[in-house]
Order: C-alpha cells, then sequence, then structure tokens
C-alpha cells in the first residue's frame, strides 16, 4: 500500500491514523470500513505531486494503523484523544481516517490538551449543528457544534448546503472565503467531510447532498493554506458499500496525498 511505503511511525513526522468508527451515523452505516479502503486505494496513486512538487517517499512519514476503539461513543471519543494527543506530544503532524465525523470531536478533544489556542477550518455538506439527534450530543449530526465549543467558537465551514435554521450563520462561509477567517499564526487543524464534494463524483457517503465543491476547490483551499501553521487534518464519512468504482475512496486518498504535501511536504 502507498501509504504504507513511507517509513515507521517512530521516526515520522507525519503520522496516519484510523478511527473507524460510525456509532454515531444517522442514517447508512459503512464508514467503519473507510480507513482500509482509502489505503487500499492509495495503491492506485503515485507517490510524487506534480501540483505541490514534492514526493511522499522524501517525507518522513508512517501509518500507525486503526485505533481499536470502543462502541461506546464518549469511551471511543476519549481513545482518540488520549491517542492523538500522543503523536501531537512528540511533534508529528496527524492525518486521521474515519469513521463517521463525529471521530473529529475526539481529535479536536486531544488537539486542545496541547494547544490552547486553535482554529478548525471545516469542509461539510451539513451544518452539523444540532445540539442533540437520537438522545446524543455526540451524534455525527452535531459535529460542528461539539467543536464549536471545544475550540470557542475559532471555526469555519465551507461546502455546507443543509442546515437545520438555527445556525450561527457567520460561521460558514464560501471555501475562497474560508482562509481569510483563519489566522496563519494559530494552529489550525482542518476536517474534511468527504459529502462536502459533489455527490456526482463522490457518490459513496453516508448521507448525500446535491451540489457541493469540486475537487478543484479543495486542491486550491490546500494551496491557500501552505502557510498556515496546519496540525493536522482528516478525512471522514467515506462509505465503501456505497463508492460506484471505489470513486470516492480514490479522491479520498489523492486528498489525503496532496494534503500532506501542501503543508508538511518539500516541495
Amino acid at each position: 500500500m502507498r501509504f504504507l511505503q513511507s517509513g515507521s511511525v517512530d521516526n515520522a513526522k507525519v503520522v496516519l491514523l484510523g478511527a473507524p468508527f460510525e456509532e454515531a451515523s444517522s442514517y447508512r452505516k459503512g464508514s467503519v470500513f473507510a480507513p482500509v479502503a482509502i489505503r487500499r486505494a492509495s495503491q492506485s496513486i503515485e507517490s510524487y505531486s506534480a501540483i505541490f512538487h514534492s514526493d511522499l517517499k522524501d517525507l518522513a512519514f508512517g501509518d500507525a494503523g486503526d485505533l481499536v476503539l470502543s462502541e461506546q461513543i464518549e469511551t471511543a471519543l476519549s481513545q482518540i484523544a488520549d491517542a492523538v494527543e500522543n503523536h501531537l506530544k512528540l511533534g508529528r503532524k496527524i492525518v486521521v481516517l474515519g469513521g463517521d465525523h463525529s471521530i473529529s470531536i475526539g481529535v479536536i478533544l486531544g488537539a486542545k490538551r496541547l494547544f490552547t489556542k486553535m482554529q478548525v477550518a471545516i469542509l461539510d455538506a451539513h451544518s452539523d449543528w444540532r445540539d442533540s439527534y437520537n438522545g446524543s450530543r455526540y451524534s455525527h449530526a452535531c459535529t460542528i457544534r461539539r467543536i464549536f465549543e471545544i475550540v470557542e467558537g475559532r471555526v469555519w465551514v465551507s461546502g455546507t448546503r443543509s442546515f437545520v435554521g438555527n445556525e450561527n450563520w457567520s460561521m460558514y462561509v464560501n471555501i475562497e472565503d474560508l482562509p481569510l477567517k483563519l489566522d496563519p499564526s494559530v494552529p489550525t487543524y482542518l476536517s474534511i467531510d468527504i459529502d462536502a464534494l459533489d455527490p456526482s463524483f463522490c457518490p459513496g457517503v453516508g448521507n448525500p447532498e446535491p451540489g457541493g465543491l469540486k475537487y478543484e476547490q479543495v486542491i486550491a483551499l490546500f494551496r491557500a493554506l501552505r502557510n498556515f501553521n496546519i496540525i493536522g487534518m482528516d478525512i471522514v464519512e467515506v462509505h465503501p458499500i456505497y463508492d460506484i468504482a471505489e470513486i470516492t475512496a480514490v479522491t479520498a486518498a489523492k486528498l489525503v496525498q496532496e494534503g500532506i504535501l501542501a503543508f508538511w511536504g518539500k516541495g
């Protein structure tokens, strides 16, 4: 697997971590299989980025494998937070493969232990602004609201086209304006829910929503954030069961690679 060919975790400066958790999903299941599917899809991708003029083979990058997570959501989020904190303490950057979008709450909880002031950029088709859903405050329908609370409001979201009506509207912005909302000097985390992209070319998601971002817009965002203090990123909500010709997994794998090379590559 391409993502497994770039050095040991012990010496890694950038670490890939799987978080196969889907108990917070509200509709279709299947994101628990995403980390394996994305790794498999990475075999189809060349390690060199012609966009960022950098090669994954030249980066101290390692795959830490998948976390073994509880089916109880609060316990699972705590496990994710502990793992993320441990990697960040060692000065590593992190790339997390979900799982449903709730896993990002755990990641942010862990990062916040080290970075008391941090900001979050999110791509998501859904506002995820419910205070609770199906009896849980940690449903993936509540993810952005929970992250908003954790980072004291320093979160901005693009690609959203499904709302509940009571959102904090100032945080939902066009993707071109997203970098303008962020402070380049503040530790920044990027969360990509793959359903932010147009489902006509990324169909393998849990809650497809018509419309959406183009792949090229996400790459443009990577370009705009290259000089920011990016501490980590994630890709969530890939559902291999519904993924026609594995195109969603391949897109996710490509975004993982381009993101790593944009933010931490040697180009």
